[in-house]
């Protein structure tokens, strides 16, 4: 956590945030500052841009443009992970870019998907689940993760189908 009363970041948030970014294939985050207050104690207001999401800072940062970067950093991978939490819990929003679509309201018809997607799926939704947030899952058990497991594996094989049936695209 940053330490405001210090003005310190305790570990290195824009780099982390930059890591994330590589990792999932997005545009690098831009930081966009507005000073507040007299040059002898500056303020920020930030912006952090990365891939198609922006968080800005609610309140300005006292301390040095660095420290507010941080903090902004901070911020946005809290925001992050809140969004992650809410798609693990059920939610349809997708931590990695665009929403994830409901489940059309005939979810109860038999889902009918070639093997090699399935398989595909579950694996994406294993990675999701073991490497999002890995100390929770150890936390849960076997048939907790496996609940979350398939639901997440539905949700992810409903959403290539539906995509492929948009762009016209069929399966041999």
């Amino acid at each position: 956590m940053a330490d405001l009363a210090n003005g310190e970041a305790l570990e290195n948030y824009k780099g982390l945030l930059i890591q994330y970014c590589q990792e999932r294939g997005l545009r690098q985050p831009t930081y966009t500052e507005t000073q507040h207050g007299p040059a002898d104690s500056p303020q920020w207001q930030v912006k952090v841009s990365y891939g198609d999401w922006v968080h800005e800072t609610p309140e300005p940062i006292p301390g040095s443009k660095r420290f507010a970067h941080q903090v902004a950093a901070q911020q946005a991978l809290d925001e992050i992970n809140s969004r992650r939490e809410s798609f693990l819990a059920g939610d349809t929003v997708d931590v990695t870019s665009a929403p994830i679509s409901e489940p059309a309201p005939d979810s109860s018809a038999p889902l009918e998907a070639p093997i090699p997607i399935v398989s595909s799926a579950l694996t994406i939704a294993n990675e999701r689940l073991t490497t999002s947030q890995p100390s929770r899952y150890r936390m849960l058990t076997d048939a907790e993760f496996s609940q979350k497991l398939s639901k997440l594996t539905l949700e992810i094989v409903r959403s290539l189908l539906e995509k492929a049936e948009a762009d016209k695209i069929t399966f041999r």
